[in-house]
């Protein structure tokens, strides 16, 4: 799902506390079919961000924004209770800060 993304190296352990890509990938199969069925033009971004980060210098990730977050799953909650899918605690949108895709950790 985030294979083709405009950066090719990522951060680990990632947000989620995930220590390789295949478990990531494993923990994003849920939300495959939101992503294939467009159902928000924000999911994609923000789940990469989460589970495959772009890592800075110095070791940094960019974090997404609650904004982000909100718009993702708002758009998505109908398709999201259709399969079953339910928004995981860890991505919370409260966790998130107000300011612009792109702050550090």
């Amino acid at each position: 799902m985030c294979q083709d993304l405009p950066y090719n190296t990522t951060f680990m352990p990632n947000l989620l506390n995930h220590y390789d890509q295949q478990t990531a990938a494993l923990a994003m199969e849920p939300f495959h079919p939101m992503v294939n069925l467009q159902c928000s033009p924000d999911l994609r971004t923000f789940l990469c961000a989460l589970y495959a980060p772009v890592c800075m210098e110095y070791g940094r990730v960019s974090l997404p924004c609650r904004s982000l977050c909100t718009h993702a799953k708002r758009d998505c909650q109908k398709l999201m209770d259709m399969f079953g899918v339910t928004w995981p605690e860890e991505m919370e949108c409260s966790r998130y800060s107000f300011k612009t895709f792109g702050n550090l950790r």
